[in-house]
This record gives C-alpha cells, structure tokens and sequence, in this order.
C-alpha cells in the first residue's frame, strides 16, 4: 500500500499554523469553519505515529487549527460557556472512552491520552459551536460553509466521475482505500481526500439537504448571487451522481419526508423520523438480528443484500461479545472489542460506528454519543408555527438539524467519522432557543422593517439624483 508523501505530512502539521495565520485577516467564526469542514475535507487521510501521544490524525489537525485562533482571537467568548442540560450527553462522549479505559486495566495513562484525543478531535468542535456559533447571524455562516464546501468539491467530485479517484494519490501519494472499492455501477466512486467513497458521498448528500431545506423554508434566498434553489438541486444531481446508492436514497428519503411534513404539518411524523435510529440501536443491541433489512434490500440486487447481510452479522459478532461481558462500558481501546477465533485471528469486519461505539464503550458511550447528535432535535421539534414547520430561521436550524440526522442514520451502516457534524449539533444545542414562534415573528418584523427603509432610501437617493439632473 502507497505511503504518504513528505507534502501530506506536512499539510498536517501546517495547518494549525496556518489557520492562526488566517485568524489575523478573516473572522474567527470564518476560520474555525475553515479548519473543522475543509480539514475534514482536504487535510489528508492519515496519520502520523508520535511516541507517547495521540496519533496525529486528520481530525486532530482539524481540531487544533480550530482552537488555537479561537484562543488567541477570541478567548473571551470560549469562556463564557455555561452548560446547559443537553451538554451532559456529551460530557459522557467525551468521558466515556477513559472510563471504558481504566475499568479495561489499561492504566491512567491510556486514559488520559484517549479523553485529551477525543477533546481535540471531537471536543474542540462541540466546545466552538456552544461559544462561538450561539447566535441566528452564526447559525447562517454555518448553512452557508456546509453548502459552499460542498460547492467546492463538486467539480473535483466531477473530475474523479470521469477520471477515477486519483486526486489524493496526485496530491498526498496515496490511495486511502483499496481501489476495489472504487468501482461501481459501471463507473467510478469518487473519494477525493476523503477516507472514502462513503464518507464524500454521505457529506455531499448532507450539504444538498441543507441547502434543499434552505431553499423551502426561504431561509437563505441565494450565496454569492447564486439562487439557492439552482444550488440546491445541482447538489441533489452530483450527490446521485457519485454512485453511493445508501446516500442518494437516504437524500431523496428525508427531502421526501421534509416536503411531506411541511404541506401537512404532521409533527409526530417528524418525531418519528428522529427517534427510529434510536430504536434500531436499542432493537439491535438487544437481540434483533435485522434480516428483514436484507430482505427489503434484496430486490436493489443480491451483492448489495449480501454486504448488508455481512454488516449485520459483524454487527451482531461485537453486540453479543459486549453484552456478554462488559455491557456498560465495553472493552475499551486497542481492539479488545473485535471478535477472533479459537486461533487469535481477527474475523470482524467493523463497518458500523454504532457497533464500534458500544465494542468500545459500551452502552453508556453509545447513548451518549447518538444522545449528543440526537437531542438537540427534540426541543426543536417542540417549537409550533401556524403554517409551516420548516419556515425562515426555523428552517436554517432544521437545514443543520436534518443534515445531522442525515449523518447519524448512514453512521448505522457505515464508520464514516467527521467532526463537522459535532459543530452542527453544538450550534443546534446553542440557539435553538432562539427559533421560537416569537423569535420568528420578531425578526420577521425586523427584516420586513429593514427591506421597507432600504426602499425608501433607495426612492429618497433616486429622487435625490432625479432633482440634482434637473437643477444641471
């Protein structure tokens, strides 16, 4: 397997500096955007093995490009975080694999360097967007990058449609996946640098929700100029287009829901659609072995039941380990969860996060993970409008909402990490007090006042130009 070149190595370690660079010059909510999506997006996917520490990932230079402006450029704000009771959820996130550590006897130390790792990872993006991302101005910033990264890969995704996934080998010198899995429905499944066609396809797919959503509820009415509604369906086109069936059907699925939902304002449905990942976990953790899901899927071709069945069976392999021995806090790190014969062979095949997530910490560290991207949508959907459910700045909050719903059900089949989607759930914790029916009416008036004496300004300085020509 191709290694790393000298240039990939050193866009990692670059990149926090560079981001400090760019805090000097630009916005600093701009910047840690910049560093959390487009790292995600364009870092390299690798790592670097440091003695004694972390290994220095992607997600970990994502992380620290992120806090370091912050810190520098506004600490102020950071420090003005005041839990609110959805933060205990992702207290137990951040907590649960040094728990899950020790109880495994792996040593103090195993667990501090696990917690200070899933801090930097995970915990700098949550931490940024309760600080940081607390206002509607900020929610918007946050619809726009998720939308305008997107805009930017497309063409790259377009570019690897035609002439295969070559762009991280030209770039960093390596192929982050086996090139098998690269081939599909008779052409090629992009990845550009991200670890893998899945995880491109399932990010496209969020940004096209986003902006579909946007685009419906009139909450942003263009970028750049750009009507959102042609941006929108574009990335609706280039998300089916990456060949990723799993995230093109789970696309056209919630924008279905979400337009079925806003014509008949049916709220339980929208209930319904938030707790169902819940209880396929709780189902399969206890016991369901979800052959009827490979049954469903069988008429889209036998190779697609086939890994779904496979999935399901590794699944089951790591649920019954854990709920056998080590059911609340699982078996910690190094592996230990993963499932081998009477000959110490390694025979899991871990493909689902949730599973790895219960395999490592069992089931406090899986309901505080889904808890940590799930519960923000609760409180949200409590929140009643006379027309419409998705409509002006509820919209944009649901735009992130369903983009992060979107990630939690394609993480049921798939491990596809990406710390983007933390920052979305955190701004949702932080403002989705501020999306009430009468926070809506209020700002509603106000851009209403806004756009009427930008009129009159602008009939005043034509009236203005009128009388000065006439004096001439």
């Amino acid at each position: 397997m191709d290694l790393p070149n000298k240039f990939a190595i050193f866009v990692l370690f670059a990149w926090p500096i560079l981001m400090i660079i760019l805090g000097i010059v630009m916005p600093v909510r701009r910047v840690v955007l910049l560093s959390i999506i487009g790292g995600n997006l364009f870092l390299p996917p690798t790592g670097v093995v440091l003695s004694g520490l972390p290994n220095y990932t992607k997600l970990l230079a994502a992380g620290i490009g992120a806090l370091l402006p912050a810190f520098i450029f506004a600490s102020s704000d950071l420090f003005k975080f005041r839990p609110k009771l959805l933060d205990l959820f992702f207290f137990g996130f951040l907590i649960a694999p040094g728990i899950s550590s020790l109880l495994n006897g792996l040593g103090p130390y195993d667990a501090f360097t696990v917690t200070v790792n899933r801090f930097l990872e995970w915990g700098v993006a949550y931490w940024i967007g309760r600080t940081l991302f607390t206002d509607l101005p900020a929610l918007r910033d946050l619809c726009v990058a998720v939308i305008v990264s997107a805009m930017a890969y497309a063409p790259l995704c377009l570019f690897e449609i035609v002439m295969s996934p070559q762009l991280n080998r030209i770039i960093y010198g390596f192929r982050p996946s086996d090139w098998i899995m690269t081939k599909r429905l008779g052409g090629w499944r992009p990845m550009v640098f991200m670890q893998h066609g899945l995880a491109l396809a399932a990010w496209m797919a969020t940004a096209a929700l986003v902006a579909w959503i946007l685009w419906r509820s009139k909450a942003i009415r263009n970028i750049w100029g750009i009507p959102i509604s042609w941006i929108a369906i574009g990335l609706v086109i280039v998300t089916i287009m990456l060949r990723s069936t799993g995230a093109a059907l789970l696309l056209l699925g919630l924008i279905a829901t979400a337009e079925f939902i806003q014509n008949t304002r049916l709220r339980p449905l929208l209930l319904v659609v938030i707790i169902a990942p819940l209880g396929y976990i709780g189902l399969r953790s206890f016991g369901w072995e979800g052959q009827q899901l490979v049954q469903m899927v069988e008429p889209l071709g036998q190779e697609r039941a086939g890994s779904l069945n496979m999935r399901l069976e590794n699944d089951q392999m790591i649920v019954e380990k854990v709920m056998r021995n080590r059911p609340v806090f699982g078996w910690g790190g190094w592996g230990r969860w993963r499932v081998r014969d009477d000959y110490g062979n390694d025979i899991t095949v871990s493909d689902s996060w949730w599973a790895i997530l219960i395999g490592s910490t069992g089931l406090f560290g899986l309901v505080c993970t889904y808890a940590t991207f799930i519960s923000p949508l609760f409180p949200l959907s409590m929140h009643k409008s006379r027309k419409h459910i998705f409509i002006g700045p509820l919209g944009a909050a649901w735009a992130i909402g369903l983009g992060v719903l979107l990630f939690v059900i394609d993480s049921l089949a798939n491990a596809m990490p990406n710390t983007s989607f933390m920052i979305m759930g955190a701004t949702l914790v932080s403002v989705y007090t501020l999306v009430s029916p009468k926070a809506i009416q209020r700002m509603m008036m106000q851009e209403q006042h806004a756009r009427h004496q930008s009129a009159l300004e602008d009939k005043e300085a034509d009236s203005q130009s009128t009388s000065e020509l006439k004096t001439a």
